[in-house]
């Protein structure tokens, strides 16, 4: 009996990650404040994102530069909240750097926050309560 409820309970949790794994937001890896070329074309639209196999319309900077159906990052939280402020880590006012896009970009446990000049940083998360 004691291996039913295992069984039971291992597979309630197995489909709760496949869950958590499903419903995650999508997310175009970023560049921070770079010059796109001129010369970029483009295979999707934002406005009308047609693309298929798990793929979204996201902006490249590489060649071929543009819009283009690429597979994009899963957006699943760490644990914990970006803080606000911290005035001893030089990377929270440094304004032309993109370091992460999602959580899972951080090493440990930190997390990717925005700074004060919006850039996407690396920071150790305020403990959840």
């Amino acid at each position: 009996m004691a291996e039913g409820i295992m069984c039971y309970f291992s597979t309630v949790i197995l489909f709760f990650i496949v869950i958590s794994f499903i419903n995650t937001e999508k997310i175009c890896p970023g560049y921070g404040f770079v010059k796109f070329s001129e010369n970029c074309t483009s295979t999707c639209s934002t406005s009308n994102d047609h693309c298929s196999n798990g793929t979204k319309c996201c902006q490249r900077l590489t060649e071929p530069c543009g819009f283009h159906c690429i597979k994009p990052k899963d957006d699943v939280k760490k644990s914990g909240d970006c803080p606000q402020l911290q005035a001893n880590n030089p990377f929270w006012f440094l304004c032309d750097g993109h370091y992460c896009d999602v959580d899972s970009d951080c090493q440990g446990m930190a997390k990717c926050c925005t700074n004060i000049c919006r850039s996407k940083i690396c920071v150790m998360p305020n403990s959840s309560k």
